[in-house]
């Protein structure tokens, strides 16, 4: 008498097939978005330092326009500063007791504010670590490979399985 057989047989093979093949995505994947987003972190760098640049040179071309055309405003304030002349109508702001502080470069004034950085933060994990550790990531392939050659090894027959096939 036979036994019956079932209608959908689960091959164990899977269990080994699909995590070998998340541990090797892993190990490709995860070093590949580090690099992405090291190149973007300093693409970001780069557009910070590059706008800070774009109003720096702004600033001084507008200086420049406003001396070009003899602002009232510019030349007032450059013969103060550079020459230590005032209009007869009107007192310096600065006392004598801050001329010691007092810069008399326009330049400074012209300055952006400081550059702030953005700062690239990695998550810490684990399976990065794991996957991005020189050490570590060559077992890491080696172990899913060895996985994924288990998984994809065709199911065993029971000796019973053997003698209806050949029968």
């Amino acid at each position: 008498m036979s036994s019956p057989t079932p209608l959908v047989r689960f091959d164990v093979g899977w269990l080994y097939l699909l995590p070998g093949l998340a541990i090797v995505a892993a190990t490709v994947l995860i070093p590949a978005h580090d690099d992405v987003a090291e190149a973007e972190w300093r693409r970001d760098r780069a557009a910070a330092a590059l706008d800070r640049r774009v109003d720096r040179l702004r600033n001084y071309s507008e200086y420049l326009d406003a001396l070009e055309r003899s602002d009232e405003a510019v030349v007032l304030d450059l013969a103060a500063t550079q020459l230590n002349l005032a209009p007869a109508n009107r007192r310096p702001v600065v006392t004598p007791l801050d001329r010691d502080r007092f810069n008399a470069s326009v330049f400074p004034a012209l300055e952006p504010p400081p550059l702030t950085l953005p700062q690239r933060e990695l998550p810490e994990t684990l399976l990065r670590r794991l996957t991005t550790s020189d050490h570590t990531r060559l077992w890491l392939i080696a172990g899913g490979m060895m996985c994924i050659l288990f998984g994809l090894l065709p199911p065993a027959r029971g000796r019973g399985e053997d003698d209806e096939a050949s029968g």
